[in-house]
């Protein structure tokens, strides 16, 4: 919607816009998601965490604050899908070494699931900050701190687990 609004404003045609905004956006997020997984097993679980929540937060603020030309929004988009998405690589590389064998399966699907709970409140949230404030970019970046919350759980939370063993 954000970048419809960036190509109408400069006389451009807004679907096509969104669209391939979209499109990038979800080119980086496989990117991310393939990246992610080498970067884990050579930096670490916890510093490759850790770097996808800090992009995300910065390339979301950047793409929602200083971003204003729809050509620039498509490689922003990129980038921005490669850690605002990316990151959920993490959940197929680190919960099953933090869990025994005997409840990895059930543990790995209550941690996965019980977030979509509170993640489902999100959408609402951002929904009624864009009809309080009348603006998206202010209620994207105030959402982005989301990731602040990120980085501070995964510095916290959990051993590193790059080169060990399968917990039996």
């Amino acid at each position: 919607m954000y970048a419809g609004q960036l190509a109408a404003a400069v006389g451009q045609e807004a679907q096509r816009t969104a669209s391939l905004t979209g499109v990038t956006y979800n080119i980086g997020t496989v990117a991310g998601y393939i990246v992610f997984g080498a970067l884990a097993d050579q930096w670490g679980r916890k510093p490759t965490i850790q770097l996808y929540y800090v992009g995300a937060f910065v390339m979301t603020i950047g793409l929602f604050l200083f971003v204003k030309s729809p050509s620039v929004m498509l490689l922003v988009a990129g980038i921005n899908g490669f850690f605002t998405l990316g990151q959920f690589s993490w959940m197929s590389v680190y919960l099953p070494e933090l869990f025994p064998t005997a409840v990895r399966g059930t543990a790995i699907s209550l941690v996965f699931n019980a977030s979509r709970f509170v993640a489902a409140l999100g959408p609402l949230f951002a929904g009624y900050l864009i009809a309080t404030t009348g603006s998206i970019p202010a209620t994207a970046v105030a959402m982005s701190f989301v990731y602040v919350v990120g980085l501070t759980a995964a510095r916290i939370a959990g051993p590193e687990t790059r080169g060990q063993p399968l917990p039996a």
